[in-house]
């Protein structure tokens, strides 16, 4: 891991929570590590939740249901845009609560701004990039083919801590895998040459669009 979560409590976000539980409709949640630090951080607050609840895709509402809350909104196609115009062309125009990590992608709230909907957002947790895995990374890099990113941050960490001389023979040579169409966004914005990704954005199907490639190739050859 490149990565490591951290949840972030202060006065500020706390009251943002109070507000959000006692005047929104509904709660947005867009990762598995909203949910996580969310619960957590209601329940030292013992803070009760009485909102309509929706889930950006499948892990995200499947860790929501583990935790016991129901999940009353899943779009079809997981991401944010796609979550916003689905939710307001069936749920109309509540007050939205939007529950981020410190470097969520702003389209949700850009998307809800532009429909007049109002919304209240907090930012409970960071992301921190981790260098202590780099070199069992530069020793594994040469005996693979094909590197799985999950999220832009993974990106960015692969960035940070590989040296340039092996960050241009992984982009000129190497397959890379992204989770979703912003992840893959951002490899192209770091110029990595084969990059491919899921129409489902889950690593479970990372796996199989791999394995698709994987056997398009051997059939090619």
């Amino acid at each position: 891991p490149m990565l490591r979560f951290e949840g972030i409590r202060n006065e500020k976000n706390k009251a943002q929570l109070k507000k959000i539980l006692k005047e929104s409709d509904w709660l947005f949640f867009t990762s598995v590590n909203t949910v996580r630090f969310f619960d957590a951080y209601i329940k030292d607050l013992q803070l009760p939740v009485r909102q309509k609840i929706a889930a950006v895709g499948e892990k995200t509402a499947n860790q929501l249901r583990q935790l016991h809350y129901k999940v009353d909104f899943q779009p079809t196609i997981y991401n944010g845009r796609n979550m916003v115009e689905e939710f307001l062309s069936v749920r109309g125009k509540p007050y939205i609560g939007i529950i981020s990590g410190e470097q969520a992608r702003k389209d949700i709230p850009e998307l809800l701004s532009e429909a007049d909907v109002p919304f209240e957002k907090t930012i409970i947790y960071r992301t921190i990039t981790d260098n202590k895995n780099t070199d069992k990374l530069m020793q594994a890099l040469p005996l693979v083919d094909t590197i799985f990113f999950t999220s832009p941050s993974t990106v960015e960490a692969f960035e940070k801590y590989l040296p340039g001389s092996m960050l241009t023979k992984v982009k000129n040579s190497l397959a890379t895998v992204a989770i979703g169409d912003t992840t893959a966004a951002t490899l192209k914005n770091y110029q990595y040459q084969h990059i491919m990704y899921p129409e489902i954005f889950t690593i479970e199907h990372m796996v199989d669009r791999y394995i698709h490639y994987v056997e398009t190739e051997e059939k090619g050859d």
